[in-house]
């Protein structure tokens, strides 16, 4: 019985396992990381800066909503100039296998995969295959603030209302309601 258990052919079990590592890339995984874009835009509406730097993720394709928070903090003031965030877009390629050859043979058909995130919410990404990895993206765009100061209009102005204290008030509700 020994014998023919050490006799059993096997080797179809590694020419398979040879041919599947040739299609290891074509495979869908989880992201871990992504390329974070950071553009800064003056007021002049031109394009100023590009920021871009790797970003690991605390969970396998989830940004968290914390994060996000500590990524606009940190990146909202650049060269003592002042920024507010003006767009976040999250760029993820969520192709079958399948479908690879035609996004590299038809690469202007394929903006579909960039989406407008429109609440500063936990960010979640699709697996990807895995060649693709290094092109999903998080994008975020800043525009400068302004630094002008208003001037105060001496029309505009709100009135400011004084109230009295609570004991002076009290004691007029019980009057009122003895009678």
């Amino acid at each position: 019985m020994e014998l023919e258990y050490n006799n059993l052919d096997d080797e179809w079990i590694h020419k398979f396992d040879e041919v599947d590592n040739l299609y290891k890339d074509f495979y869908k995984e989880d992201l871990y990381y992504v390329t974070l874009k950071i553009i800064y835009i003056n007021r002049d509406n031109q394009m100023e800066k590009i920021k871009q730097q790797s970003y690991l993720m605390s969970k396998p394709n989830t940004i968290l909503n914390e994060e996000i928070i500590e990524i606009l903090k940190n990146n909202s003031i650049d060269n003592n100039k002042r920024y507010r965030l003006l767009s976040i877009l999250k760029y993820n390629i969520t192709l079958e296998p399948e479908e690879v050859n035609n996004y590299i043979n038809y690469p202007g058909e394929n903006d579909h995969y960039l989406s407008t995130i429109r609440y500063i919410d936990t960010i979640t990404f699709e697996k990807s295959i895995h060649m693709f990895h290094d092109l999903n993206d998080l994008i975020i765009v800043f525009y400068e603030r302004s630094n002008e100061i208003k001037t105060q209009d001496p029309h505009n102005t709100t009135k400011k209302i004084y109230l009295n204290s609570l004991r002076d008030n009290k004691k007029t509700i019980k009057k009122r309601y003895k009678d």
